[in-house]
């Protein structure tokens, strides 16, 4: 048995919830000023949308509070109780899947930003950055999946620990350089070039590798 501190399960806890309220409000924001007076706005959108979104907004601004609420409160309790660990060995790979998993969360939040931009403007360059969004999104989804199977595959092979950091920094570290280049570039960026390119590199790598310590070990 061991302590859950509950100033650290708390601090998670409330930091999880302020990250989504920030998410939100940056997805979100834009709704505001039609809220507040929807006939003097330039472009109006249908007053259904003006109302979820606001709603959103609410949600939001209700997220931060209780993060707030919830990290002052966890460390003024402090530790305290008695519950079986989850384990003691940290498998190599969570460090990046929870690396993966943060970008993931930037950006969805990115794509719902644009996506509400484009509900409350006509301007066709608008539409076309909240396309190149989705894609970003779309394109990280398509092979992180994959990615992170293929690194759990080459950990549990029995490779080296250094092996298995290897393949998961070159795959995490693409897939940040791939979702900056292609968001701040539709066309053929230093970022969105070199990210696929050390994407398929990682890839190949982890299934080169983990095929030999499966089968030929």
């Amino acid at each position: 048995m061991e302590d859950l501190n509950i100033s650290v399960f708390g601090t998670a806890l409330g930091a999880a919830f302020i990250m989504v309220g920030l998410g939100i409000t940056y997805a979100y924001r834009r709704i505001l000023p039609y809220g507040k007076d929807p006939s003097g706005q330039e472009h109006q959108p249908p007053e259904m949308i003006i109302g979820i979104f606001m709603n959103f907004m609410r949600g939001a601004w209700a997220c931060l509070v209780v993060g707030v609420v919830l990290i002052i409160g966890a460390n003024v309790m402090g530790p305290g109780l008695s519950v079986p660990t989850a384990g003691i060995d940290v498998p190599i790979s969570l460090y990046y899947a929870a690396a993966l998993g943060f970008l993931l969360v930037l950006l969805t939040y990115n794509v719902l930003h644009f996506r509400v931009k484009a509900a409350i403007s006509s301007a066709e360059d608008d539409n076309a950055k909240g396309d190149q969004i989705a894609r970003v999104h779309a394109n990280f989804t398509e092979y992180v999946p994959t990615g992170l199977a293929l690194l759990i595959a080459l950990e549990w092979s029995g490779a080296p620990a250094l092996m298995v950091h290897f393949g998961g920094a070159i795959f995490t570290v693409a897939r940040y350089l791939h979702a900056w280049g292609y968001t701040t570039n539709p066309y053929a960026s230093f970022g969105r070039i070199v990210g696929i390119q050390s994407t398929l590199l990682a890839l190949s790598y982890m299934v080169v590798a983990s095929t030999y310590y499966l089968i030929l070990t």
